[in-house]
């Protein structure tokens, strides 16, 4: 706990016609209450689900937790001083049956101005009591209409995620089914998984990667646009020990102009690099994060520049998707600005969300990768039950919450094999919280 001050103090669509009928992929909450009416009446004792499945109680816990070095990236990523420690507020449902399902606010932002638990306790109480989990589409629609709009636009989105994770898990869990089979079927047991070097001495680098090498990874996500030189080192540093042994990606974060960005982009692919993601100013992260109707207004603009920069780069183009309108999506795919969707679930606004951004790249010919904040164990697992119910999750995906956070509060924390993790086939997603950790890392300064 003497690490609060470090993480500081914080009291506080369309898809366009031609890609319409994708919203019929995704799972409806109808659908929810007919699958949970059917499992209630071929199981004794529950003569009404709607009422088994009401929630009764709603807890918000505060979670601090360190990371295992200071993670920095370039100043268009956020803060260039790093991160030690990260704030997490983890939503818990509780029907009347005893279910408990549990959604994740991922890595709250000193920036946000986040309102304490207890008062986000409050307003989801007042929008969730009494409510069936069942019909969870049109709980979420109604509790996410009450986030006070003037909250900070990443907060609100990620608010209502950790709610749609928490619903569905409950779910799952009250029906018998893995999560991923209502987010529409198992396509995959296993992601692979990208290992996330952030920006830090060579020394500390060739440690880091060498080490998660010989634990079986084969691909890499290199932090860069701080110094382009240091940046050229640290992909000679990992082509050397990694030969042409592991796929390796640089993420600049939106460091870069157009002209440069080509220029610099050629020269790390000459040294090595297979993909790059993020690398133009106009769709910089810290405008993702705080001002994203700059790209939302210029949608088309935007994917233009990305395209000109991919026509003249010999590498693959990754973009996020999730921290920006469906409309940027789609002119991405019009414009063929990229190879791959970044598409980060915590951050999508829902799982339903990051469903059809992800049925949108697949419809278009695009691959995906999953994205992260450094998710705890419960966003992790809901991340991994996206992916397995994903056909297009075939790039290697970023959840490295995992390795990159000191300890987790779920009694069975993720672990990697071969780079890579699996999505339980235990009910919901699969995790179940440990209280003593959460009262270990309880983050008072959020209470």
């Amino acid at each position: 706990m003497g690490d609060s001050k470090s993480a500081g103090r914080t009291r506080r669509g369309f898809l366009g016609s031609g890609v319409a009928g994708l919203s019929g992929l995704a799972v409806t909450g109808a659908a929810d209450a007919t699958l949970g009416a059917s499992f209630g009446r071929n199981r004794p004792g529950i003569a009404d689900p709607g009422r088994e499945c009401r929630i009764v109680e709603v807890h918000v816990h505060p979670v601090q937790m360190r990371r295992i070095y200071t993670t920095k990236v370039a100043p268009a990523g956020g803060d260039p001083k790093g991160k030690v420690v990260s704030i997490y507020m983890l939503v818990e449902l509780v029907s009347a049956g005893g279910i408990r399902g549990v959604g994740e606010l991922s890595d709250v932002e000193e920036s946000w101005n986040a309102p304490g638990a207890g008062e986000l306790q409050r307003i989801l109480s007042a929008q969730l009591l009494d409510r069936s989990a069942l019909d969870r589409h049109r709980a979420l629609e109604v509790v996410t209409a009450s986030i006070p709009q003037e909250w900070h636009v990443e907060l609100r989105r990620m608010l209502s995620t950790a709610i749609d994770m928490a619903l569905l898990d409950l779910v799952a869990r009250f029906v018998g089914l893995p999560g991923c089979e209502l987010l529409g079927g198992r396509q995959h047991s296993r992601l692979p998984i990208s290992w996330v070097a952030f920006i830090r001495d060579r020394a500390s680098l060739e440690e880091e990667v060498g080490t998660w090498f010989r634990q079986g990874f084969r691909a890499f996500k290199l932090k860069v646009g701080a110094d382009f030189d240091e940046d050229c080192e640290h992909v000679r540093t990992i082509r050397r020990i990694t030969g042409s042994r592991a796929r390796l990606k640089v993420d600049a974060s939106g460091a870069w102009e157009e002209d440069e960005a080509i220029e610099k982009i050629r020269r790390l692919a000459e040294l090595g690099a297979n993909a790059v993601e993020t690398p133009i100013t106009a769709a910089s992260r810290l405008t993702a994060k705080n001002n994203p109707d700059q790209v939302n207004d210029n949608a088309d603009e935007v994917a233009r520049a990305l395209a000109r920069v991919k026509a003249a780069v010999p590498i693959e183009m990754i973009e996020h998707v999730v921290d920006f309108s469906d409309a940027f999506a789609v002119a991405l795919v019009r414009h063929r600005a990229v190879d791959i969707f970044n598409v980060a679930p915590c951050q999508a606004g829902s799982l339903e969300r990051a469903k059809r951004l992800i049925h949108l790249a697949e419809a278009a010919g695009l691959r995906v990768l999953l994205g992260s904040t450094v998710e705890l164990g419960p966003g992790t697992a809901a991340a991994l039950h996206l992916g397995a119910a994903s056909k297009a999750v075939t790039a290697t995906s970023d959840l490295v919450g995992p390795g990159l956070l000191e300890d987790d509060v779920i009694t069975q924390r993720h672990t990697y094999e071969n780079g890579t993790l699996k999505a339980t086939e235990a009910p919901g997603f699969g995790v179940t919280l440990d209280r003593a950790k959460l009262e270990q890392y309880y983050a008072e300064d959020h209470a």
